[in-house]
């Protein structure tokens, strides 16, 4: 999981403050991720070079200015070493942009790459912003749990076989 301090955009703070005005929270829907390396602007409306968009998978607050964001990149599309991601909103604006020289991850047709952002948005006001995922859990410790269940139960059922080779080995040596 890699903590992102982004440039949250001009559009991206007056759709907060449009949002925070009517009652609401301004909600993030997609992140968007490209392969041009630079600094980042606040007066972007999009990526330099988006290769690819995918929906929030799911999300929540970890505290007032930070939100636990989770996405999948899989199938057919071009593949690239991500320079730059962006967090856009229901609406299509780009709330916030991060770019650096270092590439964050690679995006291979041959492995789906599980997103995992820890957004934390400082400049705005605290929880004015939310996230609308589509509900599936890919929480990595949700998968940390079912996996870590599923190998002690390969290795109870193998100690079984072990115990039962045993006893076998034991009641033929006696015959």
């Amino acid at each position: 999981m890699t903590a992102l301090v982004p440039v949250i955009t001009t559009a991206g703070l007056a759709a907060v403050f449009n949002a925070e005005s009517d009652g609401l929270a301004a909600r993030i829907t997609h992140i968007a991720i490209g392969d041009n390396a630079r600094n980042p602007s606040k007066n972007e409306f999009g990526l330099v070079n988006e290769r690819r968009r995918v929906s929030i998978a799911d999300g929540q607050r970890v505290s007032p200015h930070q939100i636990h964001l989770t996405g999948v990149v899989d199938g057919d599309g071009p593949e690239f070493w991500v320079h730059e991601v962006g967090f856009f909103l229901e609406d299509g604006t780009l709330l916030a942009v991060w770019s650096d020289s270092q590439p964050l991850a690679y995006i291979s047709n041959a492995v789906p790459l599980l997103l995992a952002f820890d957004l934390r948005l400082d400049a705005l006001p605290a929880e004015s912003v939310t996230v609308e995922g589509t509900g599936a859990n890919l929480s990595l410790a949700a998968w940390g749990e079912q996996y870590t269940a599923n190998a002690a139960a390969i290795v109870e059922n193998m100690a079984r076989q072990v115990n039962l080779l045993y006893r076998v080995h034991e009641l033929e040596k006696r015959a």
